[in-house]
């Protein structure tokens, strides 16, 4: 089996996965939260101990910001920082902003700009990124689930070659809730194809809960396994996910 074979297995199995997570974990949550919760934390391990390299640790930090404009219409923006070694190197960050049109249901366009900065060595890489992203809502294993796919022009300062990517994200966030506390449980899983290249180079899954502060202002906190490739060789970071969300 080639090694892209074997890459697209793996992509297929994890979507299998995370289909009998979600549906087995929301037929157990109005029973035994407890259940649920062990199994998110047994289909993480599960990751983790099946990788031939030892991961690294870090951070993403994410702020979303939704305005209404009008009943199809919205203003949509994104801010991100990312460390690495823990907490101790912000290496990566991005704000971008975008226009979101509602079409018929359950779809929706959005069209964006991202300027985004990479650390690398000591120097500070920008990043100049149209984006054009198609989304789709709707439910699954009563749960809400959407799936975005997203097409990425990116242009570098210097003289680094510029390239074209897809990222397709699924998300599906429970309706009921968990603890005394009221959490509503998510996941969420995203990989990256650099059609540049013809490669797929990034994969990543995401577990996580999240609560209304008030009205209007959501935050979420979650466990992120990320696969990433370098020179060939597929590497692993866990990840520390924070996120607050504004909605207006």
């Amino acid at each position: 089996m080639s090694k892209y074979s074997k890459i697209g297995v793996k992509i297929v199995l994890r979507h299998l996965l995370l289909y009998y997570l979600v549906y087995y974990a929301q037929m157990n949550l109005s029973a035994s939260y407890h259940t649920s919760l062990h199994i998110i934390l047994f289909y993480t391990a599960s990751f983790y101990f099946s990788t031939a390299q030892a991961a690294e640790t870090g951070s993403s930090h994410n702020l979303f910001y939704l305005n209404k404009l009008n009943d199809k219409a919205f203003f949509v923006g994104r801010a991100n920082l990312v460390t690495r070694d823990g907490f101790s190197d912000l290496f990566f960050g991005y704000l971008d902003a975008n226009y979101r049109y509602k079409l018929t249901e359950p779809w929706a366009v959005e069209i964006g700009y991202r300027h985004a900065f990479l650390k690398l060595g000591n120097q500070w890489r920008e990043e100049y990124r149209p984006m054009l992203s198609l989304y789709w809502r709707g439910k699954l294993a009563g749960g809400k689930f959407s799936n975005r796919s997203r097409i990425e022009w990116r242009y570098f300062e210097g003289n680094t070659e510029d390239r074209v990517r897809y990222r397709n994200e699924s998300v599906w966030t429970s309706q009921n809730t968990i603890t005394d506390y009221q959490l509503t449980p998510f996941v969420e899983e995203e990989f990256f194809y650099d059609t540049t290249n013809s490669e797929l180079n990034i994969n990543w899954i995401t577990f996580g809960v999240s609560k209304f502060w008030r009205k209007g202002m959501k935050w979420k906190l979650g466990y992120r396994l990320q696969s990433q490739k370098f020179n060939n060789e597929w590497e692993n970071r866990h990840t520390l996910v924070t996120g607050i969300s504004i909605f207006h």
